[in-house]
């Protein structure tokens, strides 16, 4: 093998030459399409497993290929370090809307300062965007005593909360020896260090500081050990500038660990120090919105005191929430009358707001709203259907995309790189490019961009790319039934509605067979290795290697047959089953104990964590869906969301499916 990074820049090119020249591959003219991307995934493959020489013999036969600045990038992110800088800044700029851009400039500003090619920096690192290249190329600067503005970016470098690079060590030993930290800046970086946690770092802060203020910052690692359980001794401390900083960030450390704590202590402490307007209002704003959250009876008087420039649409929300946990439907309706025009238009609070003007007796404005709110297609929609014993209202727009647009759209150099990526199996770089690209596009082309995706079999693509569109209404596209006799034979194996199972796939994956999620969850219905492990002892399946969770049948068995385990587990109830495959059983198990139990709607409204809050409507509006979309009889939300205590449901179980003259929906799709 020859390591490119051993060969001097003069000779590299002629190393290459007798590369080519060996291999009997370098005669081929011109390769077709398909011989072109078989060559691209050898060429790729041999790179990533070490054989250079493989790579580099097969690049004649794809410099007309498609792909062919993809194997430039892995040229030059291998040889970064010994390559012309010239050339590698071409190539960038060149290649400035591909998505490898980012990445091979972050690894090759890197390299020119691990080679202290300061030159080179000084010509190109001012793109620096991490704190290791910004030291490298004020580094370069300092190699050229080319120094004006650079002690103000050094000290913008140091004053952070953790600690730097070792590449910026040179930097800040330039900048003390300039003077340039003061105790202003000391304490600066000793207060985020321990908002970060990370007191040992303040420890080494403490020489840049007077002897006086080291007793202040020791009291306040005292307090840190102790989990500020002893803050409120602070009422007898002098109200100085130090004094303040520790009990502001204190209060916010505190507060993450126990918020009633957190709210009782600010009590003892306001008025005592004079934190200015700003950062009380930011506190108080943050003790009532974590205290809230964690369902606090006594947060609803601390948010009543939250000066009104710092009550945002967040904590107004948390405060419905609130009041809505406690069965306080006056002042839920009071709540949401303080919320912002778009706020209180959202289809969640308008449904809330129909429910508190129901039970303060005002049935004609409740209805109205319900009235409007039913006409459209989501959770909340559905809800409010149930509310009026009304029928289901879906409104299929046909999909509408001109073979003129959708031609130019697979014309765009973006889409069609994304296109042959993701046939070329690199589908990480796809989605990256596709991404990219959808950013470009105005609504037109996006409706143009998903039959692109529909065409090329990639359906989560169109999914997405109809949801930023804003057609919702493209049912058949937004909804594709895909495997549908794996579904059919899993669902009637471990008795689960079909249905269901596909709103879970739907809002696990978007229906991308090979999902890949940052937790490891892999496939449609996004299953864990060790969930598979699991699941396979347990009930006898067969589980090899996780490569078998990206097959859609496979995956379908796995995810259905732990679907089952969790409705034996949860009393059948579908409710918490999808909490539970969201955020898990201990999740799920911890807010039973915690959460007010009746109404499932208002428990799931509740819920501390927003991803779960929002997906477990988001599975039963895509339920409903699919049960229209399947041709099956469509069941009522309500009567998929028994009481959490008493698992009483009190409506009727199906209901018809029309399509109102009612206003277009915005459908809850958020995947």
């Amino acid at each position: 093998m020859v390591d490119a990074s051993s060969i001097p820049q003069r000779l590299f090119g002629a190393a290459l030459f007798c590369l080519v020249a060996l291999t009997p591959l370098a005669w081929i003219p011109h390769a077709s399409a398909d011989e072109a991307r078989e060559l691209f995934q050898q060429a790729w493959q041999s790179a990533r497993s070490g054989d250079r020489s493989r790579f580099q013999a097969l690049e004649p036969q794809l410099r007309d290929y498609i792909l062919y600045p993809y194997w430039q990038y892995e040229d030059f992110r291998y040889r970064r370090a010994v390559a012309d800088p010239d050339e590698v800044a071409a190539f960038l700029d060149s290649h400035d809307d591909w998505a490898f851009s980012t990445a091979l400039r972050r690894a090759w500003l890197k390299a020119l300062g691990e080679r202290r090619n300061w030159s080179a920096l000084r010509r190109y690192g001012a793109t620096a965007d991490t704190d290791e290249n910004r030291c490298y190329h004020a580094r370069a600067r300092l190699a050229a005593d080319d120094t004006t503005g650079l002690l103000a970016q050094a000290r913008d470098l140091w004053a952070v909360g953790h600690s730097q690079p070792d590449a910026c060590d040179p930097l800040f030993k330039w900048m003390m020896d300039q003077g340039g930290i003061d105790a202003t800046l000391a304490w600066t970086r000793i207060n985020r260090a321990m908002a970060e946690g990370n007191p040992g770092l303040t420890r080494y802060l403490a020489r840049f500081i007077s002897d006086a203020d080291r007793a202040w910052l020791e009291r306040w690692l005292q307090l840190d050990r102790t989990r500020y359980r002893d803050l409120d001794k602070a009422a007898t401390w002098p109200d100085t500038a130090v004094t303040r900083t520790i009990t502001e960030t204190s209060l916010r450390r505190l507060l993450k660990r126990d918020p009633a704590a957190a709210m009782v202590t600010f009590g003892e402490l306001d008025g005592h120090f004079s934190w200015g307007e700003q950062v009380r209002g930011d506190l108080m704003r943050e003790i009532a919105l974590m205290a809230a959250v964690d369902l606090d009876p006594a947060a609803a008087e601390f948010i009543a005191g939250v000066p009104d420039a710092h009550v945002d649409d967040q904590l107004t929300q948390w405060w419905a929430r609130l009041a809505l946990a406690a069965d306080d439907w006056p002042s839920l309706l009071q709540v949401t009358g303080r919320m912002s025009a778009e706020t209180a238009d959202d289809d969640r609070w308008r449904y809330w707001r129909a429910r508190a003007l129901s039970e303060a007796g005002h049935n004609a404005e409740a209805v109205d709203v319900l009235t409007t709110l039913a006409k459209e297609t989501n959770y909340h929609a559905f809800l409010a259907a149930d509310r009026l014993d009304w029928p289901y209202t879906i409104c299929e727009l046909p999909s509408d995309v001109g073979d003129q647009a959708t031609a130019a759209v697979k014309g765009r150099p973006d889409i069609a790189r994304a296109l042959e990526l993701h046939r070329a199996d690199l589908e990480n770089w796809a989605r990256a490019e596709w991404g990219r690209a959808m950013r470009r596009l105005d609504v037109d082309e996006l409706r143009a961009a998903a039959a692109v995706a529909r065409e090329e079999g990639w359906y989560d693509r169109a999914i997405f790319a109809l949801g930023d569109s804003g057609d919702m209404r493209w049912y058949e596209w937004r909804f594709p039934v895909m495997f549908e006799t794996p579904v059919t034979q899993a669902a009637a194996r471990e008795k689960l509605d079909a249905a269901w199972v596909y709103g879970i796939m739907r809002s696990e994956s978007a229906m991308m067979e090979n999902a890949r999620s940052s937790a490891n969850a892999l496939g449609l219905m996004q299953v864990t290795p060790g969930t598979a492990q699991t699941i396979a002892s347990k009930h006898g399946l067969t589980y090899r290697s996780s490569a078998q969770l990206l097959d859609g049948p496979t995956n379908i068995r796995f995810g259905t047959t732990y679907l089952r385990e969790l409705l034996d587990e949860y009393q059948q109830n579908p409710v918490l089953v999808s909490g539970a495959y969201n955020a898990g059983p201990n999740a799920v198990n911890r807010w039973l104990r915690s959460r007010p139990k009746g109404e499932a709607a208002a428990w799931v409204e509740t819920l501390p964590y927003y991803e779960t809050r929002d997906y477990i409507p988001r599975v039963l509006a895509f339920t409903t869906i699919y049960e229209w979309r399947l041709g099956l009889p469509v069941r009522r939300v309500s009567a998929r969301m028994p009481d959490i205590e008493s698992g009483n449901i009190a409506l009727n179980e199906t209901t018809e499916v029309v399509c109102s003259a009612g206003p277009a929906e915005a459908a809850a799709d958020a995947p």
